[in-house]
């Protein structure tokens, strides 16, 4: 090597060295003193891009677990006011129970139920319209997804909740089955119109149809008849009434030989009741009596008698005979004689032992409205006959009934009323339809005693009877049917709500035929509502029945909507136009990480809507002052804490399942991002102590080593010495 001075090589390679060196150990000092092993873009380059891109998500994360956690206490404070409106709902329950026993609260009662129900309603609005976190309004409906029906709905669709994009939207219901009930018997006299009732606005369901009150004829019924009277005589009914008459032998006036007292016995019956026994009485003939005087002083001796007096009469005809007599016209009077006796020589008259009974006349004057007669009066013309039977009676009776009021003809069975034995000694006048419709009234018909009314101990009608209407309750609403017609086939339509009223269903049924009419019971309609196929935006089809709530999915399920469609729908399909205003919370670190949920209007107009066959519209109108009103309460108030719990079910699972579960994952994120942020970053100070302790050592050796290169051009001069 060779000796120069111009060019300290030596020295120059320690100093570079020694430059290097001290360039390291600073940069160790400033890992050290920073706690960071990029400080600067040149110390790792690709590492301070990963480590700033892991800062920016960290600080994210560490934002979404803060707007997470800010999340969860604005879901439960809105939870919270669902609590106090379910408790408020639960109460009022309980009032529109106690509301439904009818029979035993006061009107006053009545009006206190309904009265706190009011209160409890305002509170609900109160909550609704109240409730915030912040300025926020929670569950007024601003934060609501809002679907509303932008064509003419003729398929009767109501929304109850949308879980839809904004925009316009279609929903389609094809009908796959029409509605039809079935009734568990028709032993009742009810059967359903053309096998299916042709129900409608009816719930899918088992509806009660009790029969309360049976229906029944209208009727009227003799008293006891007397077809025999106590001394063997029956029932006579002639064209004109008559008398009972038992007369003597001509009388011709009495000469000195009839003369002597003669000896009479009499016995008398009325109306069936017991007889007066036998009276006896003595009259004194004298010479010269002709028949009226004879006549009258027997009729003197019976007046004196308490048991005749004004019931028997006696007379003397034109020909001279005596006749004894009942003093009234008709079957009821009986009289009878025991064989007469006198003191005289020569016997002026005598009675044999012998009885009669008087006739009536054949004659009913009826009033009656029937199926094929309208308040039509007619004179019900008798047989005139002697009738020994009760069955024969009936028979005659029933045969004038016949021909007065219309039978058809050569049809035995098919009239409009019939005359029947009833226990054995009365008769009963009958409509064969029956309702109260149709009716039957006796008049007073043909003046007096012999009027066969009075022989069958009857008395006329102030107004008619009439037939029981059948009392059939459907769903807790009475149907009254007022004609069961026989013979001819009879259609009624049970409703279960007064007409006007919202929601009215109703059925067709059949009456029977059937003499025994519409009987006592419970009958089981069981009712089918009619079915959809529905799509929504083209989706899939759901299979929907009507009357009842469903969730519709789109095709990829990302979108749905709650819907009822209405128990009279015939399907079609509507457009929708949604509007979204759900609250949306960013619970992650970047674009598009974030969750929405709506809260509907918990107001108490909005809660219990759209009840198929309810009379209240929502939980606002409901009243309580009534037994129907009651019930129908009591399904709003259900729906309506249906509805609640729902609500706060989905918020209890947004919460939940959104909002911590993501907070839990959040945290996790965090720290390990923070870990491997910290990896990429942070100083390993051991390693770095290790690495300054070297540059140091370096440091030392390079300031001696250079020291040492500097000395040699110093040797050189040596040369020149």
């Amino acid at each position: 090597m060779s000796l120069a001075i111009n060019h300290n090589i030596a020295a120059l390679n320690a100093h570079r060295n020694l430059l290097n060196t001290t360039n390291s150990l600073q940069q160790s000092m400033q890992r050290l003193s920073s706690g960071f092993r990029i400080n600067k873009a040149s110390d790792d380059p690709a590492g301070l891009v990963i480590s700033e891109q892991f800062r920016a998500q960290i600080a994210g994360l560490n934002r979404a677990i803060q707007n997470s956690e800010g999340s969860i206490s604005m879901i439960q404070t809105a939870e919270g006011a669902l609590t106090e409106i379910s408790s408020l709902l639960i109460s009022m329950r309980e009032l529109a129970i106690h509301a439904a026993n009818e029979g035993f609260n006061s009107a006053d009662q009545l009006a206190a139920d309904q009265a706190e129900i009011d209160n409890a309603v305002k509170t609900i609005d109160r909550i609704a319209a109240n409730t915030q976190f912040g300025s926020k309004k929670l569950i007024d409906g601003s934060n609501a997804n809002t679907a509303t029906i932008t064509s003419s709905n003729s398929s009767g669709i109501t929304i109850k909740e949308s879980f839809l994009s904004d925009g316009q939207h279609s929903i389609t219901a094809t009908k796959t089955a029409s509605s039809t009930a079935s009734l568990n018997t028709t032993s009742l006299g009810l059967s359903l119109l053309n096998t299916t009732g042709d129900p409608v606005n009816l719930t899918e369901e088992i509806h009660n149809v009790d029969v309360v009150q049976a229906s029944d004829v209208a009727s009227k019924r003799s008293g006891t008849v007397t077809l025999a009277d106590a001394f063997g005589n029956n029932l006579t009914l002639a064209a004109a009434a008559t008398v009972g008459m038992i007369s003597s032998g001509a009388v011709a006036t009495a000469t000195a030989s009839h003369a002597g007292n003669y000896t009479i016995t009499i016995n008398y019956q009325e109306n069936g009741e017991s007889p007066s026994g036998n009276q006896t009485f003595i009259v004194a003939v004298v010479s010269g009596d002709t028949t009226s005087t004879i006549a009258a002083k027997l009729q003197t001796e019976i007046n004196l008698n308490t048991a005749l007096a004004g019931k028997v009469v006696v007379t003397g005809t034109t020909a001279g005979a005596l006749r004894i007599k009942s003093a009234s016209l008709g079957a009821q009077f009986s009289v009878q004689t025991q064989a007469s006796s006198t003191t005289a020589s020569v016997s002026l008259f005598s009675f044999s032992a012998q009885s009669s009974r008087g006739s009536s006349a054949n004659v009913l004057n009826y009033t009656v409205t029937s199926a094929t007669q309208s308040n039509t009066t007619a004179d019900i013309i008798v047989a005139a006959a002697t009738y020994t039977s009760m069955t024969s009676l009936a028979t005659a009776i029933d045969t004038a009934m016949d021909t007065a009021f219309g039978k058809v003809a050569g049809d035995a069975a098919v009239s409009d009323f019939d005359v029947v034995v009833y226990n054995n000694n009365q008769l009963e006048f009958r409509s064969n339809d029956e309702g109260s419709a149709y009716s039957i009234k006796l008049n007073a018909g043909l003046a007096g005693s012999g009027n066969l009314r009075n022989a069958l101990n009857m008395t006329e009608d102030p107004i008619a009877s009439t037939g029981l209407d059948a009392l059939v309750s459907f769903d807790n609403f009475t149907n009254t049917i007022t004609k069961v017609n026989y013979g001819t086939t009879g259609i009624v339509t049970l409703k279960n709500k007064a007409d006007g009223d919202v929601g009215q269903g109703t059925v067709d049924m059949i009456v029977s035929t059937a003499l025994n009419g519409i009987n006592l019971g419970n009958l089981l309609l069981d009712v089918k509502a009619a079915k959809f196929d529905v799509r929504l935006n083209g989706g899939p089809a759901t299979s929907v029945t009507a009357g009842k709530e469903f969730t519709i999915f789109n095709a990829d399920r990302s979108e749905s909507l709650k819907v009822v469609y209405s128990l009279t729908s015939q399907g079609g399909t509507e457009t929708i136009n949604n509007f979204d205003r759900s609250l949306v919370f960013q619970i992650g670190a970047n674009v598009g990480q974030t969750a929405s949920i709506g809260m509907r209007n918990m107001s108490a107009s909005t809660l219990g809507t759209g009840l198929q066959g309810n009379s209240f519209s929502s939980l606002s109108s409901i009243d309580v002052t009534t037994a129907d009103g009651a019930q129908d309460s009591q399904s709003v108030i259900d729906a309506a804490i249906n509805e609640v719990s729902t609500a706060r079910g989905t918020l209890g699972s947004f919460q939940k399942n959104t909002l911590e579960s993501n907070l839990r994952n959040l945290r996790v994120a965090a720290q390990n991002l923070t870990a491997a942020e910290s990896q990429i970053r942070d100083t390993d100070m051991a390693k770095e102590m290790s690495e300054f302790t070297k540059h140091q050592i370096l440091l030392q050796a390079g300031v001696a080593m250079l020291a040492q290169a500097n000395q040699v051009p110093q040797v050189i001069l040596s040369l020149f010495g």
